[in-house]
């Protein structure tokens, strides 16, 4: 016989695992721990090698040309104001 389970505690359930699922997805990262890579070198000695020299710098190059200067933009319309209380930009409040 088929029992009919109630609706709202299937839903519950489903959001109670979705929750639990999410908070092992957010966690896992925090618990786990990446390993700190050693290099070793091939002659199979442990201990750590000191620093190489640094390489010489390269030769400065040439300035790029200048670019050639911009368009001027074509004039605009005059501003509008956008709401009754912009007097601060010059727009005087609607009068009755």
């Amino acid at each position: 016989m088929t029992r009919k389970q109630d609706p709202v505690h299937t839903r519950r359930r489903a959001l109670a695992r979705l929750g639990a699922l999410a908070l092992a997805a957010y966690a896992t990262p925090a618990m786990t721990t990446l390993s700190v890579a050693q290099a070793k070198s091939s002659s199979g000695s442990s201990g750590a090698s000191g620093s190489s020299n640094p390489s010489p710098a390269s030769p400065p190059t040439a300035p790029s040309p200048a670019s050639p200067p911009s368009k001027s933009s074509a004039p605009t319309s005059p501003s509008t104001c956008s709401g009754p209380t912009d007097d601060d930009v010059g727009c005087a409040a609607p009068q009755p």
